[in-house]
């Protein structure tokens, strides 16, 4: 099986495990940035064993200073996307924030061809416009029942920004997972990012300890189920496929995250969201069958 392949076969599983972040989130009910820094922190964890294993071990000996320093930098980019998207749930659906969140690829269209030159079509322009309308219907679309109005809008806006940001550090990732293996860059990814958020909360006073049982069942199955599979796979797959593909697989991740919350935690999607999410995921899915898929030669 080529490299092209196999990270092929690891966008499905990833989608199913994102799909739940939201709905953990939801669960856990934490501080966004306390959740943020756990999300991490715990994932970090859960890499200590296989960075410890002597292959891995070589390789991020193996790294030098200026890729520690570059991953570090991208880094705080993803951490600030967690801030954006947790605290984006506190203020409207899920539904909305992961539709929302889940316009990564056009944003990745758009900067992809200015930071790593990879040409956007002109049919591709026009099908991002189709989708930048479906992002204005969600984002001023009716909050849900009983919300106030700027409430939605804010946690909208911010759901948004998070795309951009998660957007920017796909970008980054694609250029540095060609040259970095995956397991030493995901363990540097979460350990600097847990010292990052650690840095803000301890100017900020964030609780990070005193949390309840439920809290902590959340956060736990936040960092390992979307956090530590979820994003490795996706990162794994960003190896070795363009980085507008990838981000444009995790369109599953808002119906899968809707379907949840409507299971889960009984919260129906508007009817200004389900429309405004399918322009969103049409839209997409047309620039991705235009676009060709280009391999590049990278070793776990």
């Amino acid at each position: 099986m080529t490299l092209q392949s196999r990270a092929r076969l690891a966008l499905l599983p990833a989608v199913l495990a994102v799909s739940s972040s939201a709905i953990f989130v939801r669960f856990a009910a934490a501080p966004p940035i306390g959740a943020a820094f756990w999300r991490g922190a715990i994932a970090g964890l859960a890499f200590l064993p296989l960075i410890c294993y002597p292959h891995f071990f070589r390789q991020l000996c193996a790294m030098t200073r200026r890729e520690f320093v570059l991953i570090a930098l991208a880094t705080t980019v993803i951490a600030t996307h967690q801030i954006c998207f947790i605290t984006s749930l506190s203020y409207t659906s899920v539904a909305a924030c992961t539709f929302l969140t889940s316009t990564q690829p056009i944003f990745t269209a758009l900067l992809g061809g200015i930071l790593i030159r990879e040409r956007v079509s002109t049919r591709s322009l026009l099908f991002i416009l189709g989708a930048i309308a479906g992002m204005a219907i969600i984002t001023f679309s009716e909050p849900v029942e009983g919300a106030p109005v700027e409430h939605a809008l804010k946690g909208n806006l911010l759901a948004l920004l998070a795309a951009l940001l998660a957007s920017l550090y796909t970008l980054a990732a694609r250029r540095l997972r060609q040259k970095t293996p995956l397991v030493p860059f995901m363990f540097t990814v979460h350990v600097s990012g847990t010292i990052f958020l650690g840095l803000i909360i301890a100017i900020t006073g964030v609780n990070l300890t005193q949390y309840s049982s439920q809290t902590w069942t959340g956060l736990i199955l936040l960092g390992l189920i979307p956090t530590f599979i979820g994003h490795s796979l996706l990162t794994y797959s960003v190896g070795h496929m363009r980085a507008f593909v990838v981000n444009a697989s995790i369109l599953g991740e808002p119906v899968g995250a809707t379907l949840m919350a409507a299971l889960f935690l009984n919260e129906a999607a508007s009817w200004q969201t389900l429309v405004g999410g399918a322009i969103i995921i049409a839209c997409i899915l047309f620039i991705v069958l235009e676009r060709e898929v280009q391999p590049s030669p990278v070793e776990m």
